[in-house]
């Protein structure tokens, strides 16, 4: 099952990660390559940007524009990584949920 976040119209739509190294896969995310994108509920496309610590251990996925005018309701987002061979390239993808709300005070 997909996690949600839930995001108020028109607010800055910003998300921190850390990377936790696991006994198989990359001490970090420094040659790693992330994508994401997220689809509101119409069907919109709305490409992130994702910035990476120096150190390869932590990411923010971010929005450059304005939220205002994604669609109310339920949207995904995903966020792809591509993790350097050899002997190739893996490629893995995590999928989320977004609830695009109405906020209360204007």
């Amino acid at each position: 099952m997909a996690d949600t976040v839930i995001l108020s119209q028109g607010n800055t739509f910003a998300c921190n990660f850390v990377w936790t190294p696991g006994t198989t896969g990359p001490a970090n995310l420094t040659t790693t390559t992330i994508t994401s994108t997220l689809e509101d509920k119409c069907g919109h496309s709305y490409e992130m940007t994702v910035t990476k610590a120096l150190d390869g251990l932590s990411f923010i996925v971010s929005y450059p524009g304005d939220t205002s005018d994604w669609s109310l309701g339920l949207g995904k987002w995903d966020i792809k990584f591509v993790f350097p061979g050899p002997p190739s390239a893996v490629s893995r993808t995590e999928i989320f949920r977004v609830n695009v709300i109405e906020s209360v005070t204007a």
